[in-house]
C-alpha cells in the first residue's frame, strides 16, 4: 500500500520540528510505501520504506507569498506526476494541495490545523478583507473532498461541523514535539554573551512565528521597566515587525530565527516563557508548538487562558494563566513568577511532566498512523 505524505515543511527540519517526517517513519515501520514530498531541508534524508520527494526553493520564507505560492506549485506538479505514475492509495497532509490531488481522482485525508482565512488576517497578509473569504470557501471545498480531515481540538471540529463538515469525519489530535529532545538538552551557555545578557538578569522568552495574534506587542507593553530581559526568538511579517520594534523598551531583544537544533538550549537559558496570545478562533482552537516546547524544555509558563491549550495546561502548577489581551494581568502575572523563585522550581518540573503526558511526538504519531491507515 503507498501513501503520499506532502507538507510544506522542511526536511530534514531546519527552523521547526517535522511532524511529517516522522509519521513517514511510523508509517514505513508498520510496512506502508511512503512517498514523502516537502521542502528540501538542511542536509540530506534517507529512510528505508520511504521515497524522499523534495523541491527546491531558495530564499524561502512563510512570509512570503510569492516564495509560498513557488513552492505550493512544485509540490503540487511533484504529486501530480506521483499520482500518474504510482499506485497511491492516499493522499495526505498540506490542504491546498488535495484539492488538486481529489479532482486527479485520489482519496485525501486533510491536516488542517488552522482556519485560513483567520491565519490569513493574523499575519497582516494584504486585501484580507477580500481575500479570507475566498480562503474560507477554498479550504471548507478541500474539507468536503477530503474522507477525514485532521484538527487540533473539539472547538475545532464544531466549527467544521457548523460549515456542513459531517462531524465523525473530523478528529482532534494535537501536534506534538520531540520531548526527549528538550529534556536531554543542556542550556547553550554562550547565548547570554552573545546578546550582552548579565548571568544575573532574568530573561523572559517567547520564539517562534509571531503574527498579530501571538501578542507580542502585548508582551512588550507588559515588561517595559520590569527588570527582566525580553528575548523575541523568530520573525513575522516585516510591516509588523517594524511596528514591535517601534513599540520596545530597551530589554528587549530581537533574535531573528535561529535553527531548531539550537532552540532546546536557548529555551534552558530562560527564567519563565510567555505565550501572549490574543483571543481569537486561531489561538482557542490550536496547542501551538512553540508552548510545548517551552514545557518540553522545563520552563514555567505564563500563557493565555483560552480554550484548546488550557484543557493541558494546570493554572497554578506549570502555569499562570491571564486574560488575553489584558495588559495589567499580564504584567502582575510575570511579575509574580520573575518574583517566586520556589514557584518557578516547581512549574518547571511540572512543565516536563505535562509535555510527556499530553505532547510527546509519538502519541500525535501513532493515532494519525492508525487513522491512515484506516482509510487506506
Amino acid at each position: 500500500m503507498s501513501i503520499i505524505l506532502v507538507t510544506e515543511e522542511a526536511i530534514p527540519p531546519v527552523y521547526r520540528f517535522s511532524l511529517t517526517e516522522s509519521l513517514a517513519k511510523e508509517l514505513a515501520r508498520r510496512g506502508i510505501d511512503v512517498y514523502l514530498v516537502c521542502r528540501r531541508g538542511d542536509g540530506e534524508f534517507r529512510h528505508a520504506g520511504i521515497h524522499y520527494e523534495p523541491v527546491d526553493i531558495k530564499g524561502w520564507s512563510l512570509f512570503d507569498l510569492r516564495k509560498r505560492a513557488e513552492a505550493n506549485l512544485r509540490l503540487l506538479f511533484k504529486v501530480i506526476r506521483l499520482l500518474r505514475t504510482k499506485d497511491i492509495k492516499l493522499v495526505y497532509g498540506w490542504w491546498p494541495i488535495l484539492f488538486f490531488a481529489r479532482i486527479s481522482g485520489s482519496p485525501v485525508v486533510a491536516d488542517m490545523p488552522e482556519f485560513i482565512d483567520v491565519m490569513y488576517r493574523s499575519f497582516n497578509k494584504p486585501l484580507s478583507t477580500f481575500v479570507s473569504p475566498f480562503l474560507r470557501l477554498f479550504q471548507k471545498t478541500v474539507a468536503r473532498m477530503s474522507r477525514a480531515v485532521i484538527t487540533e481540538s473539539d472547538i475545532a471540529r464544531a466549527v467544521w461541523a457548523s460549515r456542513g463538515i459531517d462531524y465523525s469525519r473530523t478528529y482532534a489530535i494535537p501536534y506534538g514535539v520531540d520531548v526527549d529532545f528538550f529534556i536531554s538538552a543542556l542550556p547553550d551557555r554562550d547565548f547570554r554573551k552573545r546578546y550582552g545578557i548579565d548571568e544575573t538578569q532574568k530573561v523572559i522568552m517567547y520564539h517562534g512565528d509571531i503574527g498579530i495574534d501571538d501578542g507580542v506587542d502585548l508582551l512588550i507593553k507588559a515588561t517595559e521597566g520590569i527588570g527582566a530581559k525580553v528575548v523575541v526568538i523568530g520573525d513575522g511579517d516585516p510591516k509588523y515587525m517594524r511596528y514591535l520594534r517601534s513599540l520596545s523598551h530597551p530589554d528587549v531583544i530581537f533574535t531573528g530565527w535561529v535553527p531548531y537544533r539550537m532552540i532546546p538550549g536557548i529555551l534552558k537559558t530562560a527564567d519563565i516563557y510567555v505565550a501572549p496570545f490574543r483571543s481569537s478562533l486561531y489561538t482557542n482552537s490550536t496547542c501551538p508548538l512553540k508552548i510545548m516546547e517551552a514545557l518540553a524544555a522545563g520552563l514555567p509558563l505564563v500563557v493565555s487562558e483560552l480554550h484548546a491549550i488550557s484543557r493541558y495546561l494546570r493554572n497554578g502548577e506549570d502555569s499562570l494563566f491571564f486574560k488575553p489581551s489584558d495588559t495589567p494581568d499580564l504584567r502582575k502575572k510575570i511579575g509574580l513568577l520573575l518574583s517566586d523563585e520556589t514557584m518557578r522550581k516547581i512549574f518547571s518540573t511540572n512543565s516536563i511532566e505535562t509535555a510527556r503526558k499530553y505532547f510527546d511526538h509519538k502519541i500525535r504519531i501513532n493515532e494519525e498512523a492508525d487513522l491512515l491507515i484506516g482509510y487506506l
